[in-house]
C-alpha cells in the first residue's frame, strides 16, 4: 500500500501542475479569475500527459526518459505559476491561522464538525481504494492482453503490425499509455496504481462536492447552506455514483483495465457537467468555456473507449454557444486541444494495425505492408459484440435485439440484472418527462414568453439528459456488457430521479425548494412541501431501488474478499501481476512465449508473448529491430 501511494502521489502532483498550466492558458487572461479548481485541473493533467506518453510511444519506450523528462517539464510549469502557488500556499496558511484566532467559534457545526466528517471520509477513501489497489485481483482481460499492451509500450513504444502477434493487442488504447507512464517499471517491477487514483480522485471530488453544498461554499442559498437550509440538487444524486461505481469493481481495481480508466473520467465528466447547470454563472463566457473544455474532454475519452464518441454530442451546446457569439479565436483553440490530444491515438492506431480506427472496417484509407487484413477486422469488431452480448459466436451477429436479449438477461448475473433494472425504468422516466417537458416547453414559447428563464433551465437539463439517453441506447444496441455502460447505467436512473425530484415535481407543485419561506405561508404551502418530499422519495424508491439492491450484492464480495485475503504481503508492496504457465519456442530469432493452454492468460513477465502458438504461422518480422514489427509473409 505504501508504494501504491507513493505512486498515485506522484500521479496526483504530475497531473495537477500540467493540468493548472494548460488551462490557465486556455482560458485567457480575462477569464483567469474563474479558472476551474483542482479538480478540474488534475481532469485536464490526465487528459495532456495520457497524450504526452502516446507521443513519446511514437520514438521510444516510455519509462525512465519519459518521467524525467515530465518532472523537468513540470519544474517549469510551477515556475511558469509560480506566483499563483504563492497566493495559494499564502491562503493556506491564512486560512489556518484565521481558524486558530477564532477558536470560540470552532464549535459550530460548519465551523468544525463537517469539515472533520469530510475529512475522515477523505482518509477512508484514499485507504481502502490503497487497499483494493494493491491486494486485489486482476480482471481476466489483464491476463490477455492489458498486462502484454503495457509492456510493449514499456520497452518500444509503437510496433508495426503488432496486432499479428495477438489481434487484442490492435485494441489501442491511450489509457496503456498512461498506465506504461506511471509503472515505474524501470525500478525493477510494473506498478499499476492508475485506476486506484482515479478511483480516489472521483469519489474526493464527489464528497467535496457534497460537503461545499452542505456548507454553501460553492453555491448561494438564502440559509447560507447550513443543514437547516440544505437543498437537494441533481448533483447531489450524481455524487452516489464514483461510490456505487467503486463498490461494483473494487475487488479488480487493481487492474489497468481500459474499461475502468475511461468510466471514471465520464463519471467526473457528468458531474461536473451538472454542476455548471447549478452555478449558475453571472459571466456567461466562462460557463461557456467550462462546458467547451469539458467537451474536448469527451472527445479526448474516444482514445480511451471508441464507444465512448456518442458522448462527445455533448460539443453541440457550446460550439452553438461560441458561433453564435462569433468566437472564432476561441472555437480555433478548442478544436486545436482535442486534436493535439488524440492525434496519437489515430497515430499509433496506423501503426499497430495500419487502420486510422480499429476494429472499425468503413475508414479504409491506409495500405501499408503490416495492414491487418479486412476480414480480420470484421470478425474482431463482430466478436466484441457477441460477447457483449454474451452469445459468443460470430455467426449470431445477424441476431434481432428480440434473439440476442434473452440471453444476454440470462447471462449477466442477478447483481447487474438488478442495475439494468433500474437503467430501464431512469430511461423510461426521463423519456417521459423529456416528450411531455418539449410540449409543454414549445406552449409556452409562443403564448407565454414570461417563463423563458425556466425554458431556458429545463433545456439545459434536457439536453444533458437526452445526451445520456443517446449513450445508454447506443451502449445497448452496439456492446451491451455492462462493464462497458457502467458509466450510462448509474448516472441515468440517478439523473432522472434527481432531475424528478429537484425540477419536474416542484414545478408542478408549483413550489420553490430553494427556500424554506414557502413551508411558514400555511397550510397550503407546507402540504405542498411535503408532496414534493414524498414525491421525490418516491421516484428514487422507484427508480433507484433495485440498483440499491444491485450494489449491495456487489458490496458483499467486496467484504467476503477482504476478509479473506487481508492485507499480508501488500502492506508496503501492491500486489505483482501473476506468472503464467507457459512455453516458449525461437521465433526468428526472438523468443516468444505462449500458455500451455492455448487461449489462456500469458500476463507480463512472459514477454514478447501470444495467446495462441499457431499465430506466428504465416506472418514474419519486418526487419532486425523489434520496433520494425510484423506482417503477413
Amino acid at each position: 500500500m505504501l508504494v501504491t501511494l507513493s505512486d498515485q502521489l506522484y500521479i496526483l502532483c504530475t497531473c495537477g501542475i500540467t493540468g493548472f498550466f494548460v488551462l490557465s492558458r486556455l482560458y485567457g487572461r480575462k477569464d483567469r479569475d474563474s479558472l476551474p479548481g483542482l479538480g478540474s485541473s488534475i481532469a485536464c493533467g490526465l487528459a495532456v500527459l495520457t497524450a504526452y506518453a502516446g507521443y513519446f510511444s511514437l520514438f521510444s519506450g516510455v519509462g525512465a526518459a519519459a518521467n524525467i523528462i515530465l518532472i523537468f517539464i513540470c519544474i517549469i510549469f510551477v515556475f511558469a505559476d509560480r506566483k499563483a502557488y504563492h497566493n495559494l500556499i499564502l491562503s493556506v496558511c491564512t486560512g489556518i491561522r484565521n481558524k486558530i484566532k477564532k477558536g470560540d467559534t470552532a464549535n459550530t457545526v460548519n465551523g468544525r464538525f463537517i469539515p472533520a466528517v469530510k475529512y475522515i471520509i477523505i482518509v477512508f477513501i484514499i485507504l481502502i481504494s490503497a487497499y483494493f489497489t494493491s491486494a486485489g485481483r486482476f480482471a481476466y482481460d489483464t491476463g490477455t492482453y492489458h498486462a502484454q499492451s503495457i509492456h510493449w509500450i514499456e520497452s518500444y513504444g509503437v510496433v508495426r503490425g503488432l496486432a499479428y502477434m495477438q489481434t487484442r493487442l490492435g485494441f489501442n488504447s491511450s489509457y496503456l499509455c498512461l498506465c506504461a507512464l506511471y509503472s515505474m517499471h524501470f525500478l525493477g517491477r510494473s506498478l499499476h496504481a492508475l485506476s486506484g487514483f482515479l478511483a480516489s480522485f472521483v469519489m474526493i471530488y464527489s464528497v467535496n462536492g457534497f460537503f461545499d453544498h452542505i456548507m454553501g461554499t460553492n453555491r448561494e442559498e438564502k440559509n447560507g447552506g447550513t443543514l437547516s437550509g440544505f437543498t437537494l440538487r441533481v448533483s447531489d444524486l450524481l455524487y452516489i455514483t464514483p461510490f456505487a461505481y467503486f463498490i461494483i469493481t473494487a475487488v479488480e481495481i487493481i487492474s489497468p483495465a481500459t474499461d475502468f480508466g475511461v468510466i471514471w473520467l465520464i463519471l467526473w465528466l457528468c458531474i461536473r457537467w451538472v454542476e455548471l447547470l447549478e452555478e449558475g454563472k453571472q459571466e456567461r463566457e466562462s460557463a461557456i468555456s467550462g462546458y467547451a473544455l469539458l467537451c474536448v474532454m469527451a472527445v479526448f475519452l474516444v482514445s480511451i473507449k471508441l464507444s465512448v464518441g456518442v458522448l462527445a454530442l455533448l460539443v453541440i451546446k457550446p460550439a452553438y454557444e461560441l458561433i453564435g457569439k462569433k468566437k472564432w479565436a476561441d472555437i480555433i483553440r478548442y478544436i486545436a486541444a482535442g486534436i493535439i490530444l488524440i492525434m496519437p491515438y489515430f497515430i499509433r492506431n496506423y501503426f499497430i494495425t495500419g487502420w486510422l480506427v480499429y476494429p472499425f472496417p468503413a475508414i479504409d484509407m491506409f495500405s501499408p505492408d503490416w495492414k491487418i487484413p479486412l476480414e480480420g477486422v470484421r470478425h474482431e469488431a463482430d466478436e466484441v459484440v457477441v460477447w457483449a452480448r454474451y452469445t459468443r459466436d460470430t455467426a449470431l451477429i445477424g441476431q434481432s435485439i428480440r434473439e440476442w436479449f434473452p440471453i444476454w438477461w440470462d447471462e449477466q448475473g442477478a447483481a447487474n440484472r438488478y442495475l439494468s433494472v433500474s437503467a430501464f425504468a431512469g430511461a423510461a422516466l426521463f423519456a417521459i418527462r423529456a416528450i411531455i417537458s418539449v410540449a409543454v416547453m414549445c406552449y409556452r414559447r409562443f403564448n407565454d414568453r414570461r417563463d423563458r428563464g425556466r425554458q431556458d433551465k429545463d433545456g439545459s437539463y434536457l439536453y444533458f439528459g437526452f445526451i445520456l439517453l443517446i449513450c445508454f441506447a447506443f451502449f445497448m444496441v452496439s456492446a451491451p456488457s455492462n462493464r462497458f455502460g457502467y458509466a450510462y447505467i448509474l448516472l441515468l436512473p440517478l439523473f432522472a430521479a434527481g432531475d424528478c425530484m429537484v425540477n419536474v415535481v416542484p414545478s408542478v407543485m408549483k413550489i420553490n425548494i430553494a427556500s424554506n419561506e414557502n413551508v411558514k405561508k400555511g397550510n397550503s404551502s407546507k402540504i405542498k412541501h411535503t408532496a414534493v418530499v414524498f414525491f421525490g422519495i418516491a421516484a428514487f424508491a422507484f427508480i433507484c431501488g433495485p440498483m440499491c439492491k444491485g450494489i449491495y450484492m456487489f458490496a458483499s464480495d467486496d467484504r467476503h474478499y477482504a476478509a479473506e485475503n487481508g492485507i499480508a504481503g501488500c502492506a508496503v508492496f501492491p500486489k505483482d501481476y501473476p506468472m503464467a504457465d507457459s512455453s516458449s519456442k525461437e521465433w526468428e530469432g526472438i523468443k516468444i512465449y505462449y500458455p500451455v493452454i492455448e487461449g489462456e492468460q500469458i500476463w507480463y513477465h512472459d514477454f514478447p508473448a501470444i495467446l495462441y502458438e499457431g499465430n506466428l504461422d504465416g506472418i514474419e518480422r519486418r526487419g532486425g529491430m523489434m520496433r520494425d514489427g510484423f506482417r503477413l509473409r
